[in-house]
């Protein structure tokens, strides 16, 4: 998660004495290198940390934020190739890009909110207005917990956060523009979403290469398989925890959410059946299953048998991955972490 670059950082220069400033990428279209909610942050005295466009237009939102420190004001900038601007300062990737650049309060009750919010790995809505009434406010509404921090009153607050909707579902962040009679202005909307984690069920070859590659991407992983002669801790070294139980037993001590990722690969009816179950019931927002038409049709029907509809039974991806033509288990473990964080963030 981007906000790790730049919390610790604005935290330790703002205990330093340092003031301190924070941009944020907002919108970006086209091409762009990183996505909205990427942050770049300064001190005064001249630090940086993070990034909002990986190199492109950092040296320019530096000399920004500098003014920005000493006047106290916040800004909403607008970066990309246009024919005004291809002597200037731009994206060399041809997108344009949005950043709201603004100090950093560290006062402001939400932005330490925020970072137990992180911290913890508590999922929440993080809310800040960048243009009109609301501009340079912030909100956090995490799940099970009273709002941090306002935009200015009840009304924008509840609105905002209706406005903001299931982007904790969705992962994708959103700009929202204020209803007329509440006042002008937008929002940013981001969900901070606890760290990724995924359950793969069933210790193969090609486990054990996913479970190296996720972890290497940043999942927390378990391995969960009865069969302890496959689940040997020298095959998975980079595995978070390794589960010698029958899936349904060991998924529920693992613990499913809509934040884990689940995949089925034991190509056995006893392993596969009883773990997509508890996947599809455990809400995941990700549930793939290895093999081929006959595997996929056979396990279908199977969940039909225990309650599931069509709606449900269709959240089930199979084949696992995607058709990248992949056929080594490292292959294969490629194409099914890319359709993994495909989902993660809201492209498939």
């Amino acid at each position: 998660m981007s906000l790790r670059e730049v919390l610790e950082p604005l935290a330790r220069w703002s205990r330093e004495g340092k003031s301190t400033g924070v941009a944020t990428l907002i919108r970006a279209r086209r091409s762009a290198p990183r996505r909205p909610g990427a942050r770049f942050a300064v001190s005064d005295a001249g630090d940086i940390a993070g990034s909002v466009s990986s190199g492109c237009i950092e040296g320019d939102l530096f000399e920004h934020l500098q003014q920005i420190l000493q006047e106290g004001e916040a800004r909403l900038l607008t970066y990309g190739i246009t024919d005004e601007m291809a002597a200037d300062v731009g994206l060399a990737c041809g997108g344009e890009i949005e950043v709201f650049a603004e100090p950093y309060l560290p006062d402001d009750p939400a932005w330490p909110a925020l970072t137990d919010s992180v911290e913890r790995g508590t999922p929440a809505t993080f809310l800040t207005g960048v243009s009109g009434v609301v501009r340079g406010r912030r909100l956090l509404a995490a799940e099970g917990k009273a709002p941090v921090g306002t935009l200015g009153s009840g009304e924008l607050d509840r609105k905002a956060v209706e406005g903001a909707g299931s982007i904790l579902d969705t992962g994708v962040t959103r700009v929202i523009e204020l209803e007329a009679g509440v006042g002008q202005g937008a929002i940013f909307a981001e969900p901070i979403l606890p760290p990724p984690r995924m359950a793969i069920v069933g210790a193969s070859p090609i486990a054990a290469a996913l479970c190296h590659l996720a972890s290497f991407a940043g999942f927390e992983v378990s391995v969960v398989d009865p069969r302890s002669a496959f689940l040997s801790p020298d095959k998975f070294p980079d595995a978070a925890r390794l589960v010698g139980r029958w899936p349904d037993e060991g998924l529920a001590e693992v613990g499913l959410d809509r934040f884990v990722s689940v995949v089925v690969l034991g190509h056995d009816r006893k392993l596969d059946v009883p773990a997509l179950e508890a996947a599809l019931r455990g809400g995941c927002r990700y549930v793939g299953q290895i093999g081929g038409k006959r595997t996929q049709r056979l396990r279908r029907e199977a969940l039909a048998e225990r309650g599931f509809d069509e709606e449900a039974i269709g959240r089930v991806r199979g084949p696992v991955g995607l058709d990248i033509g992949s056929e080594s288990p490292e292959e294969i473990a490629l194409a099914i972490l890319a359709e993994v964080v495909a989902v993660q963030h809201g492209r498939a």
